[in-house]
C-alpha cells in the first residue's frame, strides 16, 4: 500500500519519504489514556528503557503538515489519522516541556537550546499549514504551547560550542515567531544570533561546527538560514549564504557523495531543502541541487531511509520542505567535480586542500593529520583516515585528531604535515558514569550556570584530541591520479597497524550512516619509522 499518491514516486525526496512514513507513524503513543499521550519516543513510552522522553522527535509534525497541506497523501482517511497524530503531538510537547520552557534530548534537565529550538521551529512551520492550523483550533491554543519555548530561546543561549546550525534554527523559529505574533524580543535575540554566525562565518565561506567546517552540517545550517532570510531579506545574509555555496561546491564528490572525514563533524548526510530554496537565487545552488538529487535516488548520498532516531525528525522535515520547491533550469554554473580545467584550491582556515586533475579528485585535510580521500575516473575511491601506530601496552594513537597546530609545507605536488599522534580513546558509558551523569542530571545541572559548564567540559572531553602523545609523525601526500602517501615517526617503539577500513577519533552520533559505496578503502602505499 502507497502513502502518498502515484504522481510522487518518481520523485527523489518523495521516494525517501514513503519508506520512512510508516516508521515515523508507528512511534507515537495514540491512546488518549495514556499518560504519555501523543509522545513520540518509543523508548520512552512503549520500551521504557528511559527516564526521560527525547523532544527531538515531536518534530514529525513540521513534514508531516507539509504533506497534508500540499495534498501528497494517497487517501483521505490517511489524512484524518495523521490530523489525529499530529494533534497528539502538540499535546504531547505540552506534558514534556519543562517549567522554564525548555526541552531534552540527552538526559532529564537538560536545557537543551537546540531540540527546543528545532521543536519550537518545527511547530511554528506546522502552524503555518492551513490545514493543520484549522483542525488545531477545534482542540487547544497551539500558540501558547509554542510560546514557552520561545521564552526559553529568548532568555537562555547555547554556549558549550560554537555549533552555527543550532543557532540557525534558533534564529528561525524566533524570527517566524515574530513574524507570527510581533514579538520584538524574539526578534531582537533572532537578530543577534545571525549576527553571531555571520561574525564567525569564516573568510573561506564556511560555517563554524564546533570549530571548523563541516559540509553536512552547513547544508542543514544553509535550510534554516534561508528561513529567517526570506522573512528579513537581509543582503547580508543572502550574501553570506552565497559565499556558503561557493565552500560547499568543492566538497560534492565525483560519486555523488558529500562530506566526511576530512570535516570537523565528519558527517556526510546532506539536507536538501535550504540548497533547493536558493536555486532560485544562486546558479550554484541550482547545480548543486541537481547533482545531489541524482545521489538521492542512487543512494550515493546518505539517503532519509538510513537515518536512525534521533536524526530522523530533522531530515525527514527537510525533504518534506524540499519536496516544495520549485524546479528552477538554470545551467549556467557547474560544481567543482564537473568543471572542465585543472584547478587546486586551498582552504588553509579549512585545514583543506582539494586536487583535481583530469582523472582524478583528491581532498586532504592538513588540520586532521593528512586525512585523504581520492577518486580516479569518478569511481574509485581510496580513503586514507590516518596513520595508527601501538605501543608495548596496546595502547593505540593516530595522525588523526583535529590540530590547528600542524606544521603544513605545500611545495608543487607534496604536501607535508607534521604533527603530534594522539592517543586513540573511545569512552563509553558504563552503569558507573551513567549514575554520575544522571546524579549531575538532576542535581547541580537543575543550575543554569552550572548547567552550562558541565555540558562545555563534556563537549571538550568528546571532541577534543586528547592530551596523551606518543611523539611525533610526518605524513608526505604526493597529489596526482597516482596518489601516494608516505609516513614516518620518532617513536621507534611504536608499531604500524593496517586498518583496513575508515576510523574516527572523536564522538559524533551522525556519522557512520550507510550509502551506496560505503566499502571505502584505506590505503598504506608506503611507511617508515
Amino acid at each position: 500500500m502507497h502513502l502518498l499518491k502515484p504522481g510522487l514516486r518518481d520523485n527523489p525526496y518523495a521516494m525517501q519519504i514513503e519508506k520512512v512514513l510508516p516508521r515515523i507513524l508507528a512511534l507515537g503513543d495514540t491512546d488518549t489514556l495514556s499518560p504519555t499521550y501523543g509522545l513520540m519516543d518509543r523508548q520512552y513510552w512503549a520500551w521504557k528503557l528511559i527516564d526521560f522522553p527525547n523532544a527531538t522527535f515531536q518534530g514529525a509534525v513540521n513534514g508531516l503538515s507539509v504533506l497534508l497541506e500540499d495534498g501528497h497523501l494517497a487517501e483521505e482517511a490517511q489524512t484524518r489519522a495523521i490530523l489525529s497524530r499530529i494533534t497528539a503531538m502538540f499535546a504531547g510537547v505540552g506534558r514534556i516541556t519543562r517549567r522554564d520552557g525548555s526541552l531534552e534530548e540527552a538526559m532529564p534537565f537538560e536545557r537543551s537550546y537546540c531540540v527546543t529550538a528545532l521543536v519550537a521551529f518545527d511547530m511554528l512551520k506546522a502552524l503555518e499549514q492551513k490545514k493543520v492550523a484549522a483542525h488545531l483550533k477545534d482542540h487547544f491554543n497551539a500558540p501558547a504551547m509554542i510560546a514557552p519555548l520561545i521564552s526559553f530561546l529568548i532568555g537562555s543561549d547555547e554556549s558549550h560550542g560554537m555549533i552555527s546550525n543550532h543557532l540557525a534554527t534558533a534564529a528561525a523559529a524566533l524570527h517566524l515567531w515574530h513574524a507570527r505574533e510581533g514579538d520584538n524580543a524574539a526578534k531582537a535575540k533572532g537578530d543577534a544570533l545571525i549576527a553571531r554566525i555571520l561574525e564567525r562565518q569564516s573568510p573561506e565561506g564556511w560555517f563554524v561546527e564546533y570549530g571548523g567546517a563541516d559540509p553536512g552540517y552547513q547544508t542543514l545550517c544553509l535550510s534554516h538560514l534561508v528561513e529567517t532570510a526570506h522573512i528579513t531579506d537581509s543582503d547580508e545574509l543572502w550574501q553570506a549564504m552565497g559565499r556558503s555555496l561557493e565552500f560547499l561546491n568543492y566538497f560534492v564528490h565525483p560519486d555523488g557523495s558529500l562530506g566526511g572525514l576530512y570535516a570537523s563533524r565528519n558527517t556526510r548526510v546532506y539536507y536538501p531543502a535550504g540548497i533547493a530554496a536558493l536555486a532560485e537565487r544562486f546558479p550554484l545552488a541550482y547545480a548543486i541541487n541537481r547533482r545531489m538529487q541524482a545521489s538521492i535516488t542512487a543512494s550515493t548520498t546518505v539517503p532519509l531511509a538510513a537515518i536512525d532516531g534521533p536524526n530522523l525528525m530533522p531530515l525527514f522535515n527537510n525533504y518534506c520542505a524540499a519536496l516544495r520547491e520549485k524546479e528552477h533550469t538554470d545551467s549556467s554554473k557547474t560544481i567543482a567535480t564537473s568543471s572542465p580545467g585543472n584547478f587546486r584550491k586551498e582552504f588553509k582556515h579549512a585545514g583543506i586542500v582539494v586536487d583535481k586533475g583530469a582523472r582524478h579528485y583528491t581532498i586532504a585535510s592538513t588540520r586532521k593529520g593528512g586525512v585523504v580521500y581520492h577518486w580516479r575516473q569518478a569511481e574509485t575511491v581510496v580513503i586514507d583516515a590516518g596513520l595508527v601506530v601501538e605501543d608495548e601496552r596496546g595502547r593505540r594513537f593516530t595522525s588523526q585528531s583535529d590540530a590547528t597546530d600542524n606544521e603544513v609545507i605545500i611545495e608543487g605536488n607534496a604536501i607535508s604535515i607534521k604533527g603530534e599522534l594522539r592517543l586513540y580513546n573511545h569512552p563509553l558509558p558504563d552503569a558507573f558514569r551513567f549514575l554520575i551523569l544522571r546524579t549531575l542530571s538532576l542535581t547541580v545541572m537543575r543550575v543554569p550556570p552550572l548547567n552550562a559548564l558541565i555540558k562545555k567540559l563534556l563537549a571538550s572531553f568528546l571532541m577534543r584530541p586528547h592530551k596523551t602523545s606518543a611523539g611525533a609523525f610526518q605524513r608526505t601526500i604526493t597529489l596526482g591520479e597516482a596518489l601516494s602517501i608516505s609516513d614516518e615517526w620518532t617513536n621507534q617503539n611504536l608499531r604500524r597497524l593496517t586498518i583496513e577500513s575508515p576510523f574516527s577519533v572523536i564522538h559524533m552520533a551522525s556519522q557512520g550512516y550507510w550509502q551506496e559505496q560505503d566499502d571505502m578503502t584505506s590505503t598504506h602505499q608506503e611507511s617508515s619509522s
